[in-house]
């Protein structure tokens, strides 16, 4: 009897036990809650054609700001900015293509540069759901307007040229679907450590993510994600057309859920096409790391 008993007690401690140890992992944010998030992406490409390569980094950086201006049954509605934004494309053949930073002084000569500096301080507002989904995206044509605006240009045509160019990366998909890179992580219910679960990013990078609790307590939990990804980019000259893997780890904050630091790796190739050589296409690899930090 008294084994029996001993027994029962023991399954019910282990019992016990299984149950405490699952989590709900969401975002847990309070009015008015602050975060800063720096990110920095590191792309390293290589064309091979006619055996020869092509080598070129783009590097990209950027400060964003959010707080959160109101809470709703299911979701958060976060104002957003950017703080900074940095970009720079460096080929082994051409040198620099491209070098913008906005916390630099521009001239009125450099269009590029102040279409860019119209990005900062610019708020637009996503509603973000308590997994980290983002279902709406608004003021973005403020955004986008205000880029327009600060180049500086009077002529109508143009103006809408510039809007058009800069919609494909800052309009409400692509910037929703960038934002979710370090927002959506988390499962739609409670699991414990070493448990997995799925999701889904889609827009110019496709990935399906694998995740996995690796560690939790008191002040932070470790994710780490696998997935394969698609990425393509297609404009009037260049189609590139590339599929992969990625590697993530992204360290989160216990109490409100969110983003202390994300790393992740990503490894493609490819083709890319080059429309106006007539269409060649070039095999293509690109190798990229991206960090966020909470500031």
């Amino acid at each position: 009897m008294k084994n029996s008993l001993y027994i029962f007690l023991l399954l019910f401690y282990f019992g016990s036990t299984a149950i405490q140890a699952q989590h709900e992992l969401s975002y847990q944010l309070k009015l008015g809650d602050s975060f800063k998030i720096a990110q920095k992406a590191v792309q390293n490409i290589k064309m091979t054609m006619e055996g020869e390569d092509h080598n070129m980094t783009n590097t990209l950086a950027g400060v964003f700001d959010f707080k959160v201006q109101e809470i709703t049954e299911d979701s958060y509605i976060i104002r957003t900015s950017f703080q900074n934004f940095m970009f720079k494309t460096e080929s082994d053949i051409y040198g620099t293509l491209n070098d913008v930073d906005t916390s630099r002084e521009t001239d009125e000569e450099d269009i590029e540069a102040n279409v860019f500096k119209g990005l900062i301080d610019v708020p637009f507002y996503i509603t973000l759901r308590k997994d980290g989904k983002i279902t709406s995206l608004d003021g973005v044509e403020a955004l986008l307007d205000n880029m327009v605006k600060n180049a500086g240009i009077e002529d109508n045509f143009t103006r809408e040229l510039i809007k058009e160019g800069v919609s494909g990366q800052f309009g409400s998909e692509s910037l929703s679907e960038s934002i979710e890179q370090l927002t959506y992580l988390f499962p739609a219910s409670k699991v414990a450590v070493s448990d997995s679960w799925q999701n889904e990013y889609t827009g110019d990078m496709k990935a399906q993510n694998t995740w996995t609790l690796d560690s939790y307590n008191d002040s932070e939990f470790v994710l780490s994600g696998t997935a394969t990804v698609q990425m393509k980019t297609n404009d009037d000259s260049v189609v590139m057309e590339l599929e992969g893997t990625q590697d993530s780890v992204a360290v989160i904050a216990t109490d409100n859920g969110f983003l202390r630091s994300l790393k992740v790796e990503q490894q493609t190739k490819g083709i890319t096409t080059m429309n106006d050589m007539g269409g060649v296409e070039v095999d293509t690899t690109l190798d990229a790391i991206i960090t966020y930090k909470r500031l």
